[in-house]
């Protein structure tokens, strides 16, 4: 399956598996983040927005934030640009962009959110994301990052074991990664961690 064909055949099933790992609102990583972001007229950029589950979440929740939603895959942003006419939101922008060479000035967001990614990922490609996304976010900004994690409960390991035999065959040892060490080499650190069903969604700021 080529790269054009793959991005075509995520679209279709991303929002089937958003529901089905993160269906509870209590214990979903979107809430979690909306959560974080509170009711500031906050610049937000969603980096890799794929169908735009993530922005369109936080620009529903938090009116008075102006939400940006990048993504390279024409697929995911098609996917995306249809839901975004039927949300009926005004405060989200879908941009066809390259998240390793983002067209934004320095400083020019309050919060980055990077959202299931990093696990997909090259070390290089990683490095090359999380280096303009410290461009682009504010010295007092944040950098949200939601990632899978394997759950404790016997019960959530079962639909978990379905995400595992899906990835790539680093994905396992990405799980096991020490993530405040992971992000430091990146100049991040970390501030907050919560933990969510199959995910855990970590806050960062600029590590001076």
């Amino acid at each position: 399956m080529g790269a054009d064909e793959n991005y075509q055949f995520n679209a279709k099933i991303y929002d089937v598996l958003d529901r089905t790992y993160f269906r509870k609102a209590a214990s979903s990583p979107r809430n979690a983040v909306i959560s974080i972001l509170g009711d500031e007229p906050l610049k937000v950029l969603d980096m890799c927005t794929g169908t735009g589950a993530n922005a369109f979440a936080i620009a529903g929740a938090r009116r008075n934030a102006k939400v940006i939603g990048i993504d390279i895959s024409d697929a995911m942003l098609q996917k995306a640009t249809a839901k975004l006419g039927q949300e009926g939101i005004s405060n989200v922008k879908l941009i066809h962009m390259n998240a390793a060479n983002l067209k934004f000035p320095n400083e020019e967001f309050d919060v980055v959110l990077i959202s299931l990614v990093l696990h997909e990922i090259s070390p290089d490609l990683t490095g090359q994301l999380l280096g303009e996304a410290r461009r682009v976010l504010k010295n007092a900004g944040k950098l949200i990052v939601v990632e899978w994690e394997e759950p404790v409960s016997r019960f959530k390991r079962i639909p978990f074991y379905l995400v595992k035999k899906t990835e790539h065959a680093g994905f396992e040892n990405f799980l096991k990664c020490e993530m405040e060490q992971y992000f430091f080499r990146f100049g991040f650190e970390m501030t907050q961690t919560i933990h969510c069903d199959y995910t855990k969604v970590m806050v960062l700021r600029k590590d001076d």
